[in-house]
């Protein structure tokens, strides 16, 4: 059942950036392990939305992540990835431990549909020491699961 949860929010995260999406990045970042995994978040947006790379953000996932693979399906109701951009205003690392962090990042973005910022939330996993991608949870996921939904796949992204 947990892994219905990720694949549907994250399914449901891809489908919900009507109204949102960006191009530049920017963001903070304060050094050590907490700059790292912010940097990983960056990272990601600047993968998919600015260089329109699908192949890079999907090998930015955790190898045991149960996220499904983007694809360009996934971003033709908004005109293609191309036509999306996302603009990291802010990271925050809400929770961290050994080789887990939970970050959420302010993201504005902007689409052929129009625009929003939103607070999606990430949690990140070392793989081969470095911050990997266990579970994106956009915020337009989260307003279609409940709030018992989102904390399973939360739990199971971070026990990867």
């Amino acid at each position: 059942m947990r892994r219905r949860q990720i694949l549907t929010a994250t399914a449901i995260g891809i489908g919900g950036l009507a109204g949102c999406a960006g191009g530049s990045n920017s963001g903070d970042s304060n050094g050590g392990e907490s700059s790292s995994a912010k940097t990983t978040v960056q990272t990601f947006y600047t993968t998919l939305y600015g260089d329109d790379d699908l192949e890079a953000t999907n090998e930015m996932y955790h190898p045991d992540s149960e996220a499904p693979e983007l694809k360009p399906a996934d971003f033709e109701p908004f005109g293609g990835l191309e036509s999306i951009g996302a603009t990291v205003a802010s990271t925050e690392i809400v929770e961290q431990s050994d080789g887990t962090a939970e970050v959420h990042a302010d993201v504005q973005y902007s689409t052929p549909l129009g625009s929003a910022t939103n607070t999606d939330w990430f949690v990140l996993s070392k793989a081969d020491g470095e911050w990997r991608v266990a579970l994106w949870l956009p915020s337009s996921a989260r307003g279609n699961l409940s709030d018992e939904e989102i904390s399973d796949a939360m739990e199971t992204a971070k026990s990867i």
